[in-house]
């Protein structure tokens, strides 16, 4: 009789599991669809990893789990706060100045690249044609032009992640451990230790790579701002922000990062000096990083092959553009992590 009511019990748990799961999928599902929501669920998991050892730290010195949770969030706005009246008005007057010197910056690009055509058409035009000045050009304009008509909308979504970034993580540490042990309790007995041993990984692994990614784009961003800050280059700000963004990226991001301030170097009359000392200021944040994060931090954390890192950013580039290239490591390390989970537990169940 014992028996048999535990059997009823186990099937309930797989059947409340089941449920639970397929709504994830479709609540994940319909997140997706709507990107300003997608963007925000991202940016809220970035803010939980980042916060949740402060929370924890907080809530073992004997504060309640919501103080722990409301104080770093009260820091953080201030910090915020404060940091957007320094440089906001400093972005913004950027910004202005290099929305008004694009045509000149695409032109200076268009004829570096018809030079280039000039001097490549011999070795292979007969393989490929190509036309850059009456192809390229309008394609870059156009896109520009796009962009900047498309700015008061991409405020508007930026507000919109911006007010649901800190509502969904502030929640997430709020309540995310018992929404945790909720879902385990759903897990069947021979499924638990399984599904906690991937739980408790994937956490650590993510925590880890969140962490050590924005300490990197911080140390890149800031080397980079003060090279261009001594050197006097025009939009040093701006300038090191995309390059610490955009260095999320594995390999490729770097070499993208370095590509705006030549072009502007190059449309200001193409200094040698001044690309030199360019090239310094970028190598030398690469080096840094390269020498202190990447090796002590990135690599063991995510644990995979330089060959396979290349291919998964490739995979995500053409699945959702540059959204993809950033996020592609860690999602392929959650499922690398479960995978091996999973194989472990079939081979010890069989064993």
């Amino acid at each position: 009789m014992i028996l048999i009511s535990e059997m009823a019990i186990q099937r309930e748990r797989r059947w409340k599991l089941l449920f639970f799961l397929l709504t994830l999928a479709a609540l994940i599902f319909a997140i997706t669809l709507m990107k300003n929501v997608f963007i925000s669920f991202l940016l809220a998991f970035v803010t939980y990893y980042v916060l949740a050892p402060i929370v924890d730290f907080l809530e073992r010195k004997g504060l309640s789990r919501q103080w722990s949770t409301t104080l770093p969030f009260l820091v953080l706005t201030g910090v915020g706060i404060i940091t957007a009246q320094i440089f906001f008005p400093i972005l913004a007057d950027q910004i202005t100045s290099l929305r008004d010197n694009i045509p000149r910056y695409i032109d200076a690009s268009t004829k570096f690249l018809i030079n280039f055509e000039s001097q490549a058409s011999s070795m292979i035009a007969t393989i490929y044609p190509i036309d850059l000045k009456g192809g390229l050009e309008p394609k870059i304009m156009s896109m520009v032009q796009n962009l900047f008509q498309s700015l008061p909308d991409y405020v508007s979504q930026s507000l919109t992640v911006f007010f649901l970034t800190p509502f969904i993580a502030y929640f997430m540490l709020l309540d995310g451990r018992d929404f945790v042990r909720k879902v385990l309790s759903l897990v069947p007995n021979n499924f638990f230790e399984l599904v906690l041993n991937m739980n408790h990984q994937i956490n650590a692994q993510m925590g880890g790579f969140v962490r050590a990614r924005i300490l990197e784009s911080l140390l890149v961003g800031g080397i980079i701002w003060l090279g261009l800050f001594i050197l006097g280059f025009p939009y040093a700000l701006i300038l090191a922000v995309f390059a610490g963004i955009i260095n999320i990226i594995p390999y490729l991001g770097p070499f993208i990062g370095a590509v705006p301030a030549l072009i502007i170097n190059f449309a200001n009359g193409g200094d040698i000096t001044v690309f030199w000392w360019l090239l310094v200021i970028y190598a030398l944040a690469q080096v840094i990083d390269l020498a202190l994060i990447v090796p002590f931090v990135v690599a063991k954390i995510v644990n995979l092959h330089p060959v396979t890192v290349v291919l998964v950013v490739i995979l995500g580039s053409h699945l959702l553009g540059i959204l993809g290239m950033i996020i592609s490591i860690p999602l392929f390390s959650v499922l690398k992590v479960s995978a091996v989970s999973i194989y472990k537990h079939v081979i010890d169940f069989r064993g």
